[in-house]
């Protein structure tokens, strides 16, 4: 009997089977509702294949989400109270379907990671913290922020997936690119358009001049949007020393492209950690390391003449801005602005015993108000105290040590390639946060999250997977300089 039994689920679960039981149901639904409703049935049924199109191809919905990560200039307002953003409820959304693929056995199971008992110890503070606050909506940002990254190290199981999102990433840095300085050279004549009622109300923001001013960005603030740009670069760096022919050629003036974009942004942190980032990347590849001092002189002469070629007509107002941000002098820069939102938050935390004033109460006490303190460390010890900070650094360093291990562990001249070159980003992304978003910014986790799933891959890559055609590789020697573990 349990023999029977055991066949029936088989046959039930099996991936195919699963798919025709669920089309099979929506037909049936949209006929007995075309009786009544046509108009709603043939709306259900046009929705219903969407929908079942999406679960059977699990990717495709991580896909958009990833280019929805990019836009934070686009949200729902709910009753003129609420904003939600785009990317935020497609979060949402891509958890379901991801979860209704699983039930069907279309989608391969979470595999877990070093670090998810810090991550659940971490959800956990931050509900025992809601006794100090009220702020569910914050509490939400975390939980989705968290799913993305258990969505990507679920998805991101595959070859194909990795270098699809990989393409995609430094696509979607050409296309913010070419907004940057369309955001540039329009500035002020698009600014924010509001769809619908006051209940329900869709926000698109471009060119605000109160916001942002004239600084080249996408649909994203010029900081965020900088951001992503490094993501791009540093990808595009991994891709520039695996490729050959024509494509490098073509990927090399892509590069330049979104490096003289970057510069429209007058971002000083993201640029900084990309510089960072990079001299680590040309440190630890043997053949550049071998002219150091000659890659750091061409990358600061790259640098320097797209910052003349991108701020030619207005190049000294431009450099004093910059020159003017690096300095806490003065009562209008950004820096001696942070400065005082981190006192305060580390201020308050204290008062409470160091232990924070709860999830989402810390913006009550910025002056001037600002949504988070512009520091993931500073804003997790003000909400989640001295156990909070204790448990996100915990995270990162059990991140760092996974990543570090599957590079030495790693067989595949193409994959340590790859991974050498997020190992960069990481890093970027772990010191630029000091200076910039809050521990539940979406962007942080998901790159967390994609670094596991590279080390994932990397790990399993058998020797001599996707080399034959890798420059610098004649001699069957890796370039990268952290040496495989025997």
């Amino acid at each position: 009997m349990s023999k029977k039994i055991n066949n029936a689920q088989y046959f039930l679960f099996r991936p195919h089977i699963s798919a025709v039981f669920l089309l099979g149901f929506v037909i049936l639904l949209a006929s007995v509702f075309s009786t009544f409703y046509p108009i709603q049935a043939v709306v259900l049924s046009i929705s219903a294949v969407i929908l079942l199109f999406l679960i059977l191809k699990p990717e495709l919905p991580y896909y958009l989400l990833i280019i929805l990560l990019h836009i934070s200039y686009v949200s729902l307002g709910i009753y003129g109270k609420y904003a939600y953003l785009a990317n935020e409820i497609f979060a949402f959304i891509a958890l379901l379907l991801w979860c209704l693929s699983r039930i069907t056995n279309l989608a391969k199971p979470y595999q877990g990671t070093s670090c998810d008992v810090p991550i659940i110890l971490l959800i956990g503070l931050s509900l025992l913290s809601l006794l100090l606050s009220n702020e569910y909506n914050q509490l939400l940002k975390l939980f989705l922020s968290l799913g993305i990254f258990f969505l990507t190290i679920s998805i991101v199981n595959n070859h194909r997936a990795l270098t699809v999102i990989i393409w995609l990433i430094i696509a979607m840095g050409a296309v913010n690119s070419i907004f940057c300085f369309l955001s540039l050279y329009s500035y002020p004549d698009y600014t924010g358009t509001k769809l619908f009622n006051d209940t329900y109300s869709l926000y698109i923001i471009f060119n605000d001049p109160a916001g942002v001013g004239k600084r080249g960005h996408s649909f994203a603030h010029p900081l965020t949007t900088a951001f992503w740009l490094n993501f791009a670069l540093i990808f595009s760096f991994g891709k520039y020393i695996s490729i050959k022919g024509n494509k490098k050629l073509l990927l090399g003036i892509l590069i330049f492209f979104m490096i003289s974009a970057h510069l429209t942004t007058l971002s000083k942190g993201p640029l900084l950690a990309l510089i960072g980032a990079t001299l680590f990347l040309f440190y630890f590849i043997v053949p550049i390391r071998k002219r150091f001092f000659t890659s750091v002189a061409i990358l600061i002469f790259t640098i320097a003449t797209a910052f003349v070629l991108v701020n030619a007509t207005q190049l000294k107002k431009n450099l004093f801005f910059h020159v003017h941000q690096m300095s806490t002098s003065g009562d209008n820069t950004s820096t001696r602005t942070r400065l005082g939102w981190w006192t305060t938050s580390i201020t308050k935390s204290l008062e409470n015993y160091g232990l924070g004033v709860g999830i989402g109460k810390l913006p009550e006490y910025l002056r001037p108000h600002v949504p988070h303190p512009h520091n993931v460390y500073v804003s997790v010890f003000g909400e989640l105290g001295f156990i909070g900070i204790g448990l996100l650094v915990l995270t990162f360093s059990l991140a760092f040590k996974s990543y570090i291990t599957a590079l030495k562990q790693c067989r595949c001249e193409y994959y340590r390639r790859i991974l050498l070159s997020y190992i960069s980003g990481f890093l970027m992304l772990i010191f630029y946060i000091f200076t910039d978003y809050d521990y539940t910014t979406n962007l942080i986790w998901w790159y967390l999250g994609f670094g596991f799933a590279i080390a994932s891959l990397a790990k399993e890559a058998p020797s001599g997977y996707l080399d034959e055609n890798l420059p610098f590789f004649k001699d069957r020697k890796s370039i990268c300089a952290i040496r495989i573990k025997e």
